[in-house]
């Protein structure tokens, strides 16, 4: 009991969210859908009555040919108006899916910039949000399908009454036949829907082969290696597979709908024998075999209608629980405090360990350091030693699974997550590539200052930008990329690495973290972006990784970490007397320019 209660609760609680939805997407088109229903319910009624009032009158034209005037003209006048309301539903139909889409993908995308990183790095979690946009049509179709319901229960029952009036038993073999028709489609709808499931993941494997035919990045290596008969085939072979389930899903259902229809078809014959036998014993009119047969054929046709509605309703509300499952995700990072930190604080990790989500690997164990304010750190460290990943911890882009981080003492998630972040000026080693206006570009990182001019230009000088953007004839206008943009500037990796650079020195922020910041640089703009870095960042703090330990050698403090903690920290003097790992990796880097 309590499981059937709680499903219609369920239900009901979907339905009402649909409609919400449905109504703050577009009150108008809401609206205008609701009154094309209620007269697309009322219409055909009103229409089978007209026309066998008008048969008959023709019959016995003498004493009812007024009448047949009149209706005549209604009926014309209602064919007209079911013509105009078919073509206006359609209008409105494209304009509330239009804006009911750009409501829901609103909806996704704000609900998917909220969630944290953990959420990104499940290929579960990929198959979560590519069903949830799937489910968007079941958030429309479960609203308007309780409206249809509603319709077509009208419809039924008025024509069921109609039907057991001329003869009680033609209306129960009616509905009778329509059960086997009721038990497929249910058994049909579920399988459908456990099929998309189970399709979810090859669906999205053919959606990446296929994207590396579209992606610039990918097609460069896609041409100088020849393998896009590679791609292809993986794509050829997951349609293949998919196609061929599908197929033979279709071909039985084929099969089986026809037998179902074949035999409420035979239904039909039926009345129309039994009528006609009325008809020649003068028991009825002719007007009232085209009525029975329609009445008849309108109690099979809404009550066919009436369970595949009920059986999409269902689908959809499961569907839409899923959709809601997607919605209700409350990301980490929402979690957090209300503290607003100081634009120069003091950083501690605690005996902090952590593991990506999904990964049994721990990347950071019982790490523990401080970072002064006013203090330049250089985190030194082989590739996968966890140096990024600290970077993220500070953000709060992960929490650590053990210990803790605090900023001046206090742990950081007293702290509000998008103050925090808004301390740092960053520049990451997996930089974005946007396609966008240089301005914008750069701004990124402190929009609202975006029309600042001098703040853009002062940016472009630190940076070394505006050596590459002083013969542009749109300067900061100028779009950079060819994604969308015919006469975008395409350019080199270590100019989209300037640019970069450019945008987190714009944040102009007294504390500035900077990820592998010269990888893609010739060594006369890596050192002038290193001796820059150092001369502006008098009284301000600073984190800076890099392999290239001649870049680092001024830092106040090396932290060196391996094994996923801090083993050496001490400026670069003292770490060479330690004659620790340190000083071997300096030493061997070292001997290669001699």
């Amino acid at each position: 009991m309590n499981k059937v209660k709680r499903f219609f609760s369920g239900m009901i609680k979907n339905v009402w969210f649909g409609i919400k939805t449905s109504f703050f997407a577009s009150k108008f088109y809401f609206s205008m859908k609701i009154l094309i229903l209620l007269s697309e319910t009322l219409i055909p009624l009103v229409n089978i009555w007209l026309w066998k009032e008008i048969l008959n009158g023709i019959v016995d034209y003498e004493a009812k040919g007024g009448a047949i005037l009149i209706c005549l003209a209604v009926y014309l006048v209602l064919q007209l108006a079911t013509y105009l309301l078919a073509k206006f539903g359609s209008y409105v139909n494209t304009r509330f899916g239009d804006e009911m889409q750009f409501y829901i993908e609103k909806v996704m995308m704000e609900k998917t910039s909220r969630v944290s990183l953990a959420f990104f790095d499940s290929a579960q979690m990929g198959d979560k949000v590519r069903h949830a946009r799937s489910n968007f049509d079941a958030m429309t179709q479960m609203t308007w399908l309780a409206f249809d319901i509603v319709s077509a229960f009208i419809n039924v029952i008025a024509a069921l009454v109609i039907v057991l009036a001329y003869k009680w038993w033609v209306g129960l073999i009616t509905l009778a036949f329509l059960i086997p028709f009721m038990i497929y489609n249910k058994k049909r709808a579920e399988r459908r829907l456990e099929m998309e499931k189970e399709q979810l993941r090859d669906n999205r494997k053919m959606d990446y082969y296929g994207n590396v035919f579209s992606d610039n990045n990918i097609q460069f290596e896609v041409k100088l290696n020849n393998i896009g008969a590679y791609f292809l085939s993986k794509y050829r072979e997951t349609w293949k597979k998919l196609y061929n389930i599908n197929k033979s899903e279709n071909v039985r259902h084929n099969i089986i709908n026809s037998l179902i229809l074949a035999l409420n078809v035979s239904c039909d014959f039926l009345v129309l024998i039994l009528s006609v036998f009325d008809v020649v014993n003068n028991q009825i009119g002719i007007g009232d075999v085209q009525y029975n047969l329609s009445i008849v054929a309108r109690l099979h046709s809404q009550a066919q209608l009436l369970m595949e509605q009920v059986i999409q309703f269902l689908n959809s509300n499961t569907r839409l629980m899923e959709l809601q499952e997607f919605l209700d995700i409350k990301p980490e990072t929402e979690k957090s405090g209300t503290l607003k930190p100081s634009q120069n604080p003091k950083i501690e990790f605690i005996g902090v360990s952590f593991r990506y989500p999904n990964s049994d690997q721990y990347v950071l164990r019982n790490c523990s350091f401080t970072i002064e304010p006013n203090e330049k750190i250089g985190l030194i460290g082989l590739n996968g030693a966890g140096k990024s990943t600290i970077i993220k911890l500070m953000f709060r882009f992960y929490d650590p699974e053990e210990g803790c981080i605090k900023l001046d003492g206090v742990d950081l998630k007293e702290y509000d997550v998008y103050a925090v972040r808004k301390v740092f000026g960053v520049l990451f080693q997996d930089y974005v590539t946007y396609c966008l206006p240089l301005r914008e570009i750069i701004a990124l990182s402190d929009f609202d200052e975006r029309f600042n001019d001098e703040k853009l230009k002062r940016a472009c000088d630190i940076s070394g930008a505006s050596e590459i953007i002083k013969d542009w004839e749109d300067g900061f206008e100028s779009v950079l990329g060819r994604y969308y943009a015919d006469n975008g500037k395409d350019l080199s990796g270590g100019q989209w690495q300037i640019v970069g650079l450019a945008r987190a020195y714009f944040k102009d922020s007294d504390y500035m973290i900077l990820d592998e910041p010269s990888a893609a640089l010739d060594p006369f703009a890596e050192d002038r972006i290193f001796e820059r870095l150092y001369r502006l960042s008098e009284g301000k703090s600073s984190v800076t990784i890099s392999h290239r330990l001649s870049n680092t050698t001024l830092a106040d403090k090396l932290l060196v970490i391996d094994d996923g903690h801090i083993i050496e920290q001490g400026s670069h003097f003292e770490l060479l007397k330690q004659n620790g790992k340190y000083a071997q990796l300096f030493r061997l880097q070292a001997e290669k320019y001699q």
